[in-house]
């Protein structure tokens, strides 16, 4: 799940409105709601502290979402940077195919390379 989708289930499980949880953050209604949406990325880590503790939550599994997505954002940067014209390319054909031809893609070029796992 991701930290929008485990926000937003926390969040209703203790019956907590987006305007107390705002509240308890300090940032905008709007932005828990984008982020509960997935329209936008998982605040400080400061931040999903506050909030945790606000939910009740002592397991650290907001954190933990949190940084699982930063670590990805990060993975994705500098895999884009080390050929940003093709990666683009690579995204706009992608546009172009279903997910199933593209898990295939991607399973075929992991195989060829040697790489033991298949994309699930």
């Amino acid at each position: 799940m991701s930290f929008g989708q485990l926000l937003k289930e926390a969040r209703k499980k203790q019956e907590k409105t987006l305007k107390e949880v705002s509240q308890a953050a300090g940032l905008s209604l709007s932005y828990i709601s984008d982020m509960e949406q997935e329209r936008r990325k998982a605040p400080s880590l400061d931040v999903v502290k506050k909030i945790e503790l606000f939910l009740g939550l002592a397991n650290g599994v907001l954190v933990n979402a949190a940084q699982a997505e930063m670590n990805i954002q990060s993975e994705v940067r500098t895999i884009f940077r080390k050929r940003p014209e093709l990666n683009m390319q690579l995204l706009r054909a992608a546009d172009y195919c279903s997910e199933e031809e593209l898990t295939e893609m991607i399973n075929d070029m992991l195989k060829r390379k040697g790489h033991p796992n298949d994309v699930p």
